[in-house]
């Protein structure tokens, strides 16, 4: 079942792709002409900037490497927005609520990786595109898809652990009511236990 906070996020993720595509792909193509300007966020706190350079091999590197740390803290987001939107959610649909959560972030991260090989081409060709291979963004995919992994597996534990607490909980009732029921069995035990201990340790001393 669909959750209110997949819809969401699928929608907003739709936008997002976009806003990347305009605000910061489309920037990067101030490098194809004469006078052009590369000013870009790098994803960690600084800028990467670029005038009157060509998109060659180092900057393709730092391309890419940027797109990765996006999508990462991408992941990051959604799942913090999950931890928060879903805590109202019984367990068993916050469970479900991952699996969609982890589905929409890798679809995101394909048609991130898509959009950022177009528009590498189109660096790359200056006007030609067709005339230079496609980049392969295995590298990127994969690193989003891992952490988006790591991330719902983190979740899915932590959503496991009051289940055991209960579990824990339950079997230290059923002690706690034995106890209080059978007082006179576990001490009429104890006493026994507590006397063939002291007649074995008599009889190992005097053997």
């Amino acid at each position: 079942m669909t959750t209110p906070f997949e819809l969401s996020l699928e929608s907003d993720l739709d936008i997002e792709r976009q806003r990347f595509a305009n605000e910061w792909l489309f920037k990067w193509h101030g490098m194809t002409y004469e006078g052009g300007v590369t000013d870009v966020e790098d994803f960690r706190g600084g800028r990467i900037r670029y005038s009157g350079i060509r998109f060659g091999y180092q900057q393709q590197q730092i391309f890419w490497q940027a797109i990765e740390r996006y999508l990462i803290q991408k992941a990051h987001e959604a799942f913090k927005r999950w931890d928060a939107e879903t805590a109202i959610y019984p367990t068993k649909v916050r469970q479900n609520s991952i699996d969609g959560t982890e589905q929409s972030l890798r679809r995101f991260v394909h048609s991130i990786a898509r959009q950022g090989v177009d528009t590498d081409r189109r660096l790359r060709g200056r006007g030609f595109p067709e005339n230079v291979p496609e980049y392969n963004p295995a590298r990127t995919i994969v690193l989003g898809e891992a952490e988006i992994t790591q991330l719902a597996n983190a979740h899915r534990c932590l959503l496991a652990e009051p289940q055991r607490f209960k579990i824990l909980a339950r079997h230290r009732t059923w002690l706690e009511d034995f106890y209080a029921s059978n007082k006179g069995l576990i001490w009429l035990g104890g006493l026994l236990v507590s006397g063939l201990i002291a007649a074995t340790g008599y009889f190992v001393r005097w053997r």
